[in-house]
């Protein structure tokens, strides 16, 4: 019984490599970069089929929720071509989002391929921190938040909305020149519980709008 199953694991992992040289991939990793008004972005992967034999696309296991993808023909004859479009949607995502497209052909339990779906979305406001806070074991100091805009899509910031009655927030020029704008921000107590949401707006003279927050705590 072992050697029937030892002989029928070797069998299938050789059918598993044959298969995967018989076929050739135009490419395996797609990079894009999506405009702030495109929710969706789209991939496509053409497969060449190269061997004596047809194969079948059984399916495509994706690494997110967010990915999908499309086939253009499950079962690719010898010489013939299919292509796989993989899709992303945005939702609230931001920065790099790197997905992954496991290739799998029928009875072969490994993938065939893995296809790389790399999709960069532009933050058109960056806060750094993002998050700034204050408990026993830190300093009462003010601590500094450094904005930089993506000037491709906003060039001007147009409000910085908080609660002056929990923080001040005063605002400076970058003595780097690496930000277009420092926020020094410190709590006006530190004797209670202070949660608070600092709201960043910039625009575009052509309309576009981008924002960020910085969240503030502190803990007594």
């Amino acid at each position: 019984m072992f050697k029937r199953l030892s002989t029928f694991f070797t069998f299938s992992f050789f059918a598993l490599l044959l298969n995967a040289a018989s076929l050739s991939w135009d490419q395996t990793e797609a990079r894009i970069e999506l405009k702030p008004d495109e929710e969706e972005a789209r991939a496509t992967f053409t497969v060449t089929n190269h061997g004596k034999e047809a194969v079948r696309i059984a399916r495509i296991k994706t690494s997110c929720g967010c990915t999908g993808s499309i086939v253009d023909r499950k079962i690719i004859h010898p010489g013939e071509s299919s292509e796989i479009v993989g899709t992303f949607h945005k939702g609230k995502r931001q920065g790099l989002n790197h997905n992954k497209l496991e290739v799998y052909l029928d009875s072969e339990p490994d993938p065939v391929a893995t296809l790389h779906m790399i999709v960069q979305i532009p933050t058109l406001v960056e806060a750094q921190p993002q998050i700034i806070y204050w408990n026993p074991s830190t300093s009462n100091t003010e601590r500094r938040v450094r904005l930089t805009l993506d000037k491709r899509y906003v060039d001007e910031i147009t409000s910085i909305d908080y609660n002056p009655e929990k923080v001040t927030v005063i605002e400076e020029a970058d003595p780097q020149g690496k930000a277009d704008l420092v926020l020094r921000i410190f709590p006006n107590s530190f004797d209670s519980v202070i949660r608070e949401t600092i709201q960043i707006s910039a625009r575009k003279t052509d309309g576009m709008v981008g924002y960020t927050r910085v969240h503030v705590f502190v803990q007594p």
